[in-house]
């Protein structure tokens, strides 16, 4: 089945320097990845708001918010940069879209860093128990409402470090900004754009030869070790494993993120 037309996206754009396209995580936004952007002075970097989140539209057809349909849109908002090819950064989420954008429109991409991202779930039977799991997820949303949804998804254990290192004003600040999202647009793309929807890219890394940066928190076990396998099967690429940070390791350590993605962008 051919894919919707791209969505043009809602983007915050810095001034000047080599283009770099910035993609937050699932309940994010180009606002989350603000304290990334900041820090990387000297670039022009392109903060997206993907579908269903930000200022982006939440549009009924689920097909505009698959990892692939994403890709294309960001693919979109590259090429219109002008600059040549872009630096791409991906967070979570925004990491999966990332990958699938070097994987199908390698033209566009310069550089590639991945911050607490994965190539999909390879495994079928594991892929369709987390597909339903993100289903009554999304369910969830329309039931019970978007606050309750926020309250839930920001107490699991995986933010704690966040918490820890933000204090109560930062986090309160993380938390409205998750509620200004559409419901709608949320509860969409966990059903289209969670882990189980996308097609795993594991087979493809051994050709993407993209200079890429994967980036992890070393309390992050499990993405630890899924930065580890990507890092041996992707041809270009180093990890770096940051001290004391968790799933959201450019908000918990930015200074130590940040100074990891500049040394790769400016090498290459």
């Amino acid at each position: 089945m051919p894919l919707s037309e791209p969505l043009q996206l809602a983007a915050n754009v810095t001034s000047s320097g080599e283009p770099v396209i910035v993609i937050h995580g699932f309940t994010g936004s180009a606002e989350a990845m603000a304290p990334l952007v900041e820090r990387l002075d000297g670039y022009r970097c392109i903060a997206v708001d993907l579908v269903g989140h930000g200022r982006s539209p939440s549009p009924a057809d689920l097909a505009l918010y698959s990892i692939e349909a994403m890709a294309a849109s960001v693919a979109g908002l590259a090429a219109s940069a002008g600059d040549g090819p872009c630096h791409v950064v991906g967070y979570s989420m925004g990491g999966r879209v990332a990958l699938t954008l070097v994987s199908g429109h390698r033209e566009v991409c310069r550089s590639l860093t991945l911050i607490s991202a994965t190539a999909g779930i390879a495994d079928a039977s594991e892929r369709a128990q987390r597909r339903r799991a993100d289903e009554t997820l999304a369910d969830r949303i329309g039931e019970h409402g978007l606050a309750r949804f926020v309250d839930e998804w920001m107490g699991l254990p995986m933010w704690d470090p966040l918490r820890a290192s933000l204090g109560p004003e930062a986090w309160q600040s993380s938390i409205d900004q998750r509620l200004r999202s559409d419901p709608t647009g949320l509860a969409n793309s966990l059903r289209a754009a969670g882990t189980g929807s996308m097609t795993p890219l594991w087979d493809r890394l051994g050709a993407l030869d993209v200079p890429t940066l994967v980036v992890c928190g070393e309390l992050d076990t499990k993405f630890v070790a899924i930065g580890h396998e990507m890092n041996g099967l992707l041809p270009a690429s180093e990890l770096v494993v940051l001290a004391g940070a968790g799933h959201a390791a450019h908000l918990e350590v930015p200074d130590d993120c940040v100074a990891a993605i500049r040394r790769h962008l400016d090498a290459c």
